[in-house]
């Protein structure tokens, strides 16, 4: 009786009572070639653990993180997928940057980044710390889900200039910001100088050796009196320019200045007296809108606080002269100091750089209300051209 097997060099016929002697050396060489194909997984296992080991203490150069993502997988998915992708490194598909995803902003998918306000902190500073301390850490802790770019500080720092322990209380609250690197920019109001207009107490605690190193930093105006930064987000470049009380002609001047040098940015502008209450320029808003908003094309937005409530307005500006307006420029009034000693509201602006629309929403982290007046006055929407340069007209047929 015999029994067949199949080899690379045929079928062979083994005797039952023993192999022969053709037989004996076809096992043989079928043995042999399974103990190399062995020996050979054990040799690339082997090189697979060294080679991994050498790329981990010694990565070969600075990775996106992207790039190490795909490796730290293979690792734990064998040894074939490792050493494809320490061979190929090749980088996971590019992914679309997540949107804003924060229960501020519920039910809108579209924003890219967001803005944050602080207006007047001056009864914080004289007798409610917690909540200074309070505002600044509801920004530090949502920083991401938000992605929080800047945050501007409106004015009135403090409620008596000539009271330290105010000044060290805005001192400590802002210093959250600080510490966490939380870009923000801020500038004096009445309250901060006194009518002595004394700089010195804001100086001393807020002057430009506080953020000469930041690398937002752009610049700065009589030790941080006025001063602005420059960030950069999804694309867009954009310059904050601020100054504290008391605008004059020199103040003007190198507001202008810094303006024309940056005007490849989009310009968005904080002082603390601007729009009163009911959405009326007061004598100085008047003259920066006349002086610095109209002559200068980046310029989309102001906002200031001083006058107790929230308003807004929109005026569009013809640039070219033609009689077409050629820009909108939106101002914002954010002022919640007298409602119960501030309760804490701060204002959060979404860009959604698709739409060219804004989304305001008025927060308080410490009462968690949405709104201290009429919803639509807190909460709103505008359109806002998002683009650095002016849009080419066409004639749609």
């Amino acid at each position: 009786m015999f029994t067949g097997r199949k080899t690379e060099l045929g079928e062979h016929a083994l005797p039952v009572n023993g192999p022969s002697r053709k037989g004996e050396i076809v096992m043989k060489r079928s043995k042999w070639r399974d103990y190399l194909a062995i020996e050979l997984i054990i040799v690339l296992m082997f090189l697979t653990c060294v080679i991994s080991g050498v790329f981990s203490i010694f990565p070969p150069g600075k990775q996106s993180e992207a790039n190490l993502q795909p490796a730290g997988a293979a690792r734990h998915a064998g040894g074939a997928q490792l050493m494809h992708s320490v061979f190929f490194n090749r980088p996971e598909p590019a992914r679309p940057e997540p949107k804003v995803a924060h229960k501020l902003f519920k039910g809108i998918d579209s924003i890219d980044f967001t803005f944050g306000v602080l207006p007047d902190t001056q009864y914080y500073s004289r007798s409610h710390p917690d909540i200074f301390k309070r505002m600044n850490q509801w920004f530090v802790a949502n920083r991401d889900t938000l992605k929080l770019r800047y945050i501007f500080h409106l004015g009135d720092i403090v409620n008596n200039d000539d009271q330290p322990y105010q000044w060290k209380t805005a001192n400590k609250a802002m210093k959250i910001l600080d510490d966490a690197e939380v870009p923000y920019g801020i500038i004096t109001g009445n309250h901060d100088v006194g009518y002595k207009k004394d700089y010195r107490p804001f100086d001393r605690y807020f002057g430009e050796t506080r953020y000469l190193w930041n690398p937002w930093y752009g610049g700065s105006y009589k030790n941080n009196r006025g001063h602005f930064d420059l960030i950069n987000t999804n694309g867009q470049k954009y310059i904050m320019l601020g100054m504290g009380w008391g605008i004059g002609g020199q103040e003007i001047a190198w507001m202008n200045q810094v303006l024309h040098a940056y005007r490849d940015r989009i310009a968005i502008l904080f002082v603390h007296d601007y729009l009163g209450s009911y959405g009326k320029r007061t004598v100085q808003g008047q003259m920066l809108f006349e002086k610095v908003v109209k002559p200068n094309r980046n310029v989309r937005m102001v906002m200031n606080g001083h006058s107790y409530g929230a308003a807004r307005r929109v005026d569009t500006i013809d640039d070219n002269r033609d009689g077409k307006p050629d820009r909108k420029v939106m101002q914002i009034l954010s002022d919640y100091q007298s409602v119960k000693g501030g309760q804490g509201y701060i204002r959060v602006m979404g860009f959604d750089l698709t739409h060219d629309k804004v989304y305001v929403r008025t927060f308080s982290p410490q009462v968690n209300k949405t709104h201290a007046f009429k919803k639509n006055k807190d909460n709103f929407t505008f359109r806002f051209d998002l683009d650095q340069k002016p849009k080419k007209k066409t004639n749609k047929k």
